[in-house]
This record gives C-alpha cells, sequence and structure tokens, in this order.
C-alpha cells in the first residue's frame, strides 16, 4: 500500500480547526516547514475530508499542464455557479470558451480600454479632493463599474444601482473559511448571503436580456440562446453571474494590495507617478499609454506575487498523484497553494520585501513559481482584461491624486475563496 503525505497530529476531536481557523496562512506557513514533505502535507481540519496542501512549482505544472486528466476543479465551484465556465470541466468547457474568448482576447480588450477610462474618471470625479476612503470598497466600485459597462452592456449608477452592488460581494460569502469546514447544506450565514446575492443578480440578469448594449457578451449569449451555447437560459446566467464575480473581485482585490503598496512605499509611488505624468499627461490613460509604463507595471506583478487574490487552487484527485515517494489517492482534495509559492526564498529573494524591481530582468525560476491567473489550458480567461483594467485605474489614480495610508500596522490578510484584507483599508487622497 503507498503510503500517503504527512498529516500532523492536532488536537483531540478538533484537530487542526482552531489553529487554522485563526491564522490560516500562518499555520499551514508553519505545517510545511516543519511537518511537510516534499512540499506537501495534509491539513486536519473539522468537516473536510483529507486535504493536501502542495507548495511546489512542480506540482503546479503537473497538476495544470502536464497531468491535468489526473486533476479536476472540486465540487464547490459547480455548486455555486452551476454551468459557468468556471465550474465545468472537458468538452463542456471547451464548448464555453470557444464563445467566450472572442471577448478577453488582447486584442478586443484594447478595444474596451476608452469606456474602463471613462468608467474609472467617472469615479474618481467623487474622490474628496482631501480625505480618506475605503480603497477596498472603492476598488470593488470601480470594477464592477467596468466589468458592467464593457461585457455585461449597461452603466451602473454610482449613487444608485446599491443592490446589485451589494449583491456582487455577496457572492465571496460562499467560501467563507467558517462554510469550508461544514457540509455544504448547511445553511451558514455566508451561504444564506450568497444565495440571496445570486438570486437579485439572477435577477438583473433578466433586465440586461432586454436591455444591453448590442456589442456586450450578454447579447451575444442571448443571440445564441438555444444553439450549441448557451442551450439554456439557466447557462446563460450561471455564465453572467459567474462573470460579475470573477470580473470584478479579483481585480479589485489586485488594486486594493496595489495601492496599499504604493501608499505605504513613497519612493516607489512617486517613481511610479513620474512615469504616468511623463506618458499621460492631462488626458485620458489609453490602451498605448499603459504599454509604455513599466513602473505601474512591475507594482502590479509584484502585487500580484505578495498579495495574490486566489491564494490557492482547490482541486481534487481523479486518480492517484505521485509526490515524492508517497501518493495522493483518487478523490481527495487537493490545495495548489499560490500564496506560499509567491512567498517561498527558493524562488524569490527576501519573498516578503515589496521590491518591485526584482521584475526588472527575469530571474532563473520556474515558470510555474508565478501563477496569479493560474496556468494551463484553463490559465484565467480574463487575464488580459484584468491585466489592462488595472493598469488604466493605476495610472489613472497617480495621475490624479497624492496617496498615504491611514493605518498604524501594515495591512493584514485573511482568506475566502479570494485573498480578503482584514479589516478596514483607509486610503488618504489628496487631489493633485
Amino acid at each position: 500500500m503507498s503510503r500517503l503525505p504527512p498529516t500532523p497530529t492536532g488536537l483531540p476531536l478538533v484537530g487542526h480547526t482552531l489553529s487554522f481557523a485563526a491564522d490560516p496562512f500562518g499555520f499551514v506557513g508553519d505545517l510545511l516547514t516543519d511537518h511537510g514533505v516534499d512540499d506537501v502535507v495534509g491539513l486536519d481540519v473539522l468537516g473536510l475530508d483529507d486535504l493536501y496542501v502542495l507548495a511546489h512549482p512542480t506540482y503546479v505544472e503537473r497538476a495544470l499542464v502536464s497531468e491535468r486528466d489526473v486533476i479536476a476543479k472540486g465540487g464547490e465551484f459547480a455548486a455555486a455557479f452551476g454551468t459557468a465556465v468556471t465550474a465545468v470541466e472537458g468538452d463542456e468547457w471547451r464548448r464555453q470558451r470557444a464563445t467566450l474568448d472572442p471577448f478577453f482576447r488582447w486584442g478586443r480588450v484594447d478595444e474596451y480600454a476608452d469606456v474602463m477610462s471613462r468608467q474609472v474618471e467617472r469615479r474618481l470625479q467623487e474622490w474628496p479632493d482631501s480625505g480618506t476612503l475605503s480603497l477596498e470598497s472603492e476598488m470593488k466600485g470601480v470594477t464592477l463599474d467596468i466589468i458592467f459597462a464593457t461585457i455585461l452592456g449597461r452603466e451602473l449608477e454610482l449613487d444608485s444601482d446599491e443592490r446589485v452592488r451589494g449583491a456582487a460581494d455577496g457572492l465571496n460569502g460562499r467560501f467563507s473559511p467558517a462554510s469550508w469546514v461544514l457540509p455544504r447544506w448547511v445553511p451558514t450565514p455566508s451561504r444564506r448571503r450568497f444565495d440571496r446575492a445570486d438570486r437579485l443578480l439572477r435577477d438583473e440578469v433578466s433586465t440586461l436580456v432586454e436591455t444591453a448594449d448590442e456589442q456586450s457578451l450578454t447579447a451575444k449569449l442571448v443571440d445564441t440562446l438555444g444553439s450549441d451555447y448557451p442551450q439554456t437560459r439557466e447557462e446563460m446566467e450561471d455564465q453572467l453571474v459567474g462573470m460579475i464575480f470573477a470580473g470584478h473581485e479579483t481585480t479589485a482585490l489586485a488594486l486594493t494590495f496595489s495601492l496599499y503598496l504604493l501608499a505605504t512605499h513613497p519612493a516607489v509611488c512617486e517613481r511610479a507617478r513620474s512615469e504616468v505624468d511623463s506618458v499621460v499627461g492631462s488626458g485620458r490613460v489609453t490602451a498605448d499609454d499603459i504599454d509604455h509604463v513599466p513602473t505601474v507595471e512591475r507594482v502590479l506583478k509584484e502585487s500580484l506575487r505578495l498579495y495574490p487574490p486566489v491564494h490557492t487552487l482547490p482541486r481534487e484527485t481523479v486518480r492517484p498523484f505521485s509526490v515524492g515517494e508517497r501518493t495522493i489517492p483518487a478523490g481527495t482534495d487537493v490545495h495548489l497553494s499560490v500564496i506560499h509559492i509567491h512567498r517561498d526564498e527558493r524562488w524569490y529573494d527576501d519573498p516578503l520585501v515589496f521590491r518591485p524591481d526584482r521584475w526588472d530582468g527575469e530571474k532563473d525560476r520556474s515558470t510555474y513559481a508565478y501563477i496569479p491567473f493560474g496556468a494551463g489550458p484553463r490559465s484565467c480567461l480574463g487575464r488580459a482584461f484584468a491585466l489592462t483594467e488595472a493598469k488604466i485605474v493605476l495610472a489613472s489614480v497617480l495621475r490624479e491624486f497624492e496617496l498615504d495610508w491611514d493605518g498604524d500596522e501594515p495591512l493584514e490578510i485573511t482568506p475566502e475563496m479570494t485573498t480578503q484584507p482584514k479589516g478596514e483599508t483607509p486610503l488618504v487622497v489628496r487631489r493633485r
């Protein structure tokens, strides 16, 4: 019989549950350091079946590229988003990607740039000339504005549409740590919040079907309803609700962490601002502009390394998966730990230090040591969209505002499905 990777003994009955709940990232990091074998360690959390955390680029490459038929997405994605592209596998995934890909290619994304810039400017006009605002809230607002105006085909009102905005934020509640450790049928507060958000957004999608701009993805799905994809209205709703979640949550977090790092590193911030002033001037940020602001690009890349919005890639083994001299059985949950790979000193010097210049010339490291958008054929569909959007937002903010941070302690993070700031995110702004 094959040996399993090690799972350290925890407390009686509850195992690692209490330690994991108190400090998920730190606790898993300590387990990997103290008990991991071949960069794999088991986690014993109440309510979860066997779970192994994998934290090496080789496992990422195997699971997502060379042996991807051995590893599948787990059922939590399907439970949340039904038949959306984020949840399906195999032929169904390929069928959907054929319809969706044209809306997210680099060339098409460049066409969205002017709309993105207008949405950013619209929101920045509402910021105070001098004051403190909730950075996370503002970034979620602007990225939702952008996904609606480009992909979904409707411009949200800044001072209304609060039900839609609240519902979009509520989708992440499905994946709170408290929900992970309970069976899927238990109605936790976060799951109830998700269900309410899902119902409201499906109502919004029904309205979009009638009113969406004819160039939008919504209009495309309506036109092809009943054909190869989507075949049913439910499939279309699944897809659009999934787009609302994936299209604003992760980019908003990338921007939150990037602006936090700029606000707390004034020398880097000033260098990025000077670059933006030189390239953009007083005009609107364009698709061409963001190709000529390398400091902004490095800031974003380094932020995605240090604070990857998707901190882990949950999967399930379809067949036995070897890890060194040990084997993870079929039907076992595995987590490919993005954040622990990104913060590993084997791949990055001083990995906990924000150092954008580390990207000025590539170090000889594995491609799979940097995976903020996943890897392989199933890497993030919206990568080009998100990077373009994020650089436009960062350049626009730097052009308009001086930044500072109204906090005495470094920003802490906590895991839900995405990497969430823990506590307030008070950004101090002064219009230039």
